[in-house]
């Protein structure tokens, strides 16, 4: 990959990792919304399948069926594995332990998707890679400040997720590579469908006027970042674009101030600043050439 393919891959990372802080926060606003029902977390998880799908039902229509055929399909089936059991997990660890103490843990997924790549993939170990992920990391503990919380049960699960998440990530970069972004993404969705749908019936309500407009950008905007991970996916090496994933938090933490009035502290900017050099330390650092 020379540096031009660096650039345009780490650039297409970092903005699809806005669309995930953005759907984040769609989902985050639903919940903050008075004066409609409570809705359950899978319900919302079930609404960002649903809404995913139904954004990329026209690009299927326009393809007809052939996007659901794959010659790889127990490959597709381990991606929508991992992807749904690190969600699961990833809900579970939240509810067993402090919201920043469950990311701080969560967010060691690139270090994973870093070891899987080399294991499984063969690509190459780049020793300053791994010390600019680290910074990465570092930067992410900084902005979570995770305190004595870490040392319970419950994160093990978040390590857990963390581990699925970064498998995921090294599945998504082995589909990449064979099949088109569109026939993933479909194949992802319409599983995530089902699976979350029949999660979700137990506690399925109603969502009022106001609820919709979230509920509706938590599955299309989710689904735009999708698309742009997967064609940075068919360029860059899963080692180097996980790390820039962290850069999810930097958007997090600006759209806490814009839209919920979270104000960013000091370890805010301070991990950010660690998690922007670490992935321009990414972007520029080569592997040697045998």
């Amino acid at each position: 990959m020379n540096t031009g393919s660096a650039l345009k891959t780490a650039f297409l990372v970092v903005v699809s990792c806005a669309f995930f802080a953005a759907a984040n926060a769609c989902a985050k606003g639903v919940q903050l919304l008075e004066g409609g029902p409570a809705l359950h977390p899978v319900q919302i998880a079930f609404s960002r399948f649903l809404f995913g799908f139904l954004t990329l039902l026209p690009f299927v229509f326009g393809r007809g069926r052939s996007v659901f055929r794959t010659r790889i399909p127990v490959k597709h089936g381990i991606r929508v594995a991992f992807g749904a059991a690190g969600v699961a997990a990833s809900f579970a660890a939240v509810g067993m332990m402090p919201l920043a103490d469950a990311l701080a843990i969560a967010w060691t997924s690139p270090i994973f998707a870093m070891g899987f790549a080399i294991l499984v993939l063969k690509e190459k170990l780049v020793p300053l890679r791994w010390l600019g992920a680290a910074v990465g990391l570092a930067g992410v503990v900084v902005m979570t400040r995770p305190g004595a919380g870490v040392l319970q049960p419950g994160a093990l699960i978040a390590l857990l997720s963390a581990v699925l998440v970064g498998a995921e990530v090294v599945t998504i970069r082995i589909l990449a590579q064979t099949d088109r972004p569109l026939t993933i993404l479909a194949i992802n969705n319409l599983a995530g469908l089902i699976i979350s749908g029949l999660a979700a019936l137990p506690f399925l309500q109603i969502p009022t006027s106001e609820q919709m407009p979230y509920l509706v950008g938590v599955g299309s905007i989710m689904v735009c970042g999708q698309l742009l991970f997967l064609k940075a996916a068919a360029v860059g090496e899963a080692n180097f674009i996980a790390p820039f994933y962290y850069s999810t938090l930097l958007y997090a933490a600006l759209f806490g101030l814009l839209f919920f009035g979270e104000v960013p502290g000091l370890h805010l900017l301070t991990g950010g600043g660690m998690i922007v050099a670490s992935g321009l330390a990414i972007a520029l650092v080569r592997p040697r050439s045998p």
